[in-house]
C-alpha cells in the first residue's frame, strides 16, 4: 500500500470519514473534537473543490454539525440513511426510527443487566457501544444476533468496539454512489478516506470505479494508499493542490 496522491481541486471530489479519521478516537463519542485550524483548512479545502467535499459518518447529520460548528458540510450520516448534499441543504432520510421499535424492546433486558454496555439511538440506527469493556465483544454481539433473528430488512455491522443494526440496502459505499451521481460531485473522481471496518464499503466502490481509496492505519483493507493516523490526514488534507 503507497502514500495517497495529492487532492487534485479541479477534478477530485473528496469524501471523509469522521471517527478516527478526522477526529480521534475517545471512549466517550460525545467528547471528540477537532483542532480549529484543522476545521479552517476544511472549509478552504471545500472552496478550492467547488463544494464538492462530504463528510460520510456513521454518526447523525446533526451530531456532525454540533463538532464542526459554526461550519456544514454535506454530509451522509448513519451510514447513508441520513442525506444533506449541500451544507445550507435539508437532511433527507431514508428510514424512520419505528422500524427498529422491536429492536430497542429485545436489547432492553441485555442493557439492565450489564451497565458497562450503552446503547446509542441514532432513530435510523442502533448501536450498541463496548470500547470501555473490551470483553463484552462476544456479549454484544450475540445480544445484537438474538434481537435481529429473522429480520431480513435489517443488516448487522461490527465496526470498532460497536454492533450497530439498521435497515439493509445501506452502507457508505452506497451512499457515497448516490452522492456521486448528483451535484457538486458528478463528474469528479472520487476520493474517499476512512479508518473503520464500515469505511470497507465506500473504499471498495471508489478504488472500483477509478478513484482514490485510502485507509487510515494499519487494519487490513481494500485501499491502494494509506495513511497513519489522524495527523497524517490533516497533513495530506493541507497539501491539497
Amino acid at each position: 500500500m503507497s502514500q495517497p496522491p495529492l487532492i487534485d481541486s479541479r477534478r477530485h471530489a473528496v469524501f471523509l470519514d469522521f471517527d478516527g479519521t478526522l477526529v480521534d478516537l475517545v471512549d466517550d463519542p460525545a467528547a471528540v473534537a477537532i483542532a480549529p485550524e484543522a476545521l479552517e483548512r476544511l472549509e478552504a479545502l471545500r472552496a478550492e473543490l467547488s463544494g464538492a467535499l462530504a463528510i460520510v459518518s456513521g454518526r447523525r447529520i446533526a451530531d456532525l454539525d454540533r463538532f464542526l460548528s459554526p461550519l456544514r458540510f454535506a454530509a451522509a450520516g448513519v451510514h447513508g440513511l441520513e442525506r444533506r448534499l449541500r451544507p445550507d441543504g435539508a437532511v433527507e432520510r431514508l428510514a424512520g426510527p419505528e422500524t427498529l421499535e422491536a429492536i430497542r424492546d429485545a436489547l432492553a433486558p441485555t442493557l439492565l443487566a450489564e451497565s458497562r454496555l450503552t446503547l446509542e439511538d441514532k432513530g435510523t440506527a442502533l448501536v450498541l457501544h463496548y470500547r470501555t469493556a473490551p470483553d463484552l465483544k462476544d456479549q454484544a454481539e450475540q445480544a445484537m444476533a438474538m434481537a435481529t433473528r429473522g429480520r431480513d430488512d435489517l443488516v448487522v455491522m461490527l465496526g470498532d468496539n460497536i454492533v450497530e443494526v439498521h435497515p439493509a440496502g445501506m452502507d457508505k459505499g452506497v451512499a457515497v454512489a448516490d452522492m456521486l451521481r448528483q451535484p457538486p460531485f458528478a463528474g469528479r473522481v472520487p476520493v474517499y478516506v476512512g479508518d473503520d471496518t464500515t469505511d470497507e464499503f465506500a473504499l471498495r466502490h471508489v478504488r472500483d470505479n477509478g478513484g482514490v481509496a485510502i485507509k487510515v492505519g494499519t487494519k487490513e483493507s481494500v485501499a491502494d494508499h494509506r495513511l497513519a493516523d489522524v495527523g497524517a490526514v490533516h497533513h495530506w488534507l493541507g497539501a491539497a493542490t
